[in-house]
């Protein structure tokens, strides 16, 4: 069994929705637009009710925000959007990660780079996916405005869809 927490962005699934459905085999397997927090995770079976309450907790310590999804950039086969800020992201994952940081699977990832993955396995197709998003993305920089008020835990078993577990909102946002 897989397991992951995640940023669900639903505000982005209808401009890069047809890009991630031609590039993105992770559409297949049901997962919408998302930013990852920490990948692998723990299933919530191996979640006691003191471990989800802390997980709760440490989720609620990083008030809700906004970001914007505007820059195109790219890793090595995968075209992504950065979101700005990233500081909250890196907030989010350091406060669970301090929590179970002894339990949690080794990350294949450990320098975490918050981002929307786009496109994956394209190294050859880098250029035409970087155009057709830029094309796709709101006109004069805008981007795509989004929320973040909760983080969920996803899982898939076998081959099936990816499914949400849990939904830990993050606290409340102080007026500036």
């Amino acid at each position: 069994m897989a397991a992951f927490l995640a940023v669900l962005t639903p505000e982005a699934d209808p401009v890069v929705g047809p890009l991630r459905e031609r590039w993105d085999p992770s559409v297949r397997r049901g997962l919408d637009a998302h930013i990852t927090l920490r990948y692998p995770f723990l299933p919530l079976r191996a979640l006691s009710p003191r471990d989800q309450a802390m997980l709760a907790d440490a989720v609620a310590s990083v008030p809700s925000f906004h970001y914007t999804l505007a820059r195109v950039s790219l890793f090595p086969t995968t075209v992504f959007l950065d979101p700005e800020p990233m500081a909250s992201f890196v907030a989010l994952r350091a406060a669970v990660e301090k929590i179970f940081e002894r339990r949690l699977p080794e990350d294949p990832f450990p320098r975490y780079a918050p981002h929307l993955s786009v496109a994956r396995h394209v190294r050859d197709a880098r250029e035409e996916v970087m155009a057709a998003l830029n094309a796709a993305l709101p006109g004069g920089g805008e981007g795509i405005r989004a929320a973040c008020r909760a983080v969920v835990l996803l899982e898939r078993t076998g081959g099936g869809p990816w499914q949400v577990q849990l939904q830990l909102p993050l606290g409340k946002s102080h007026p500036i």
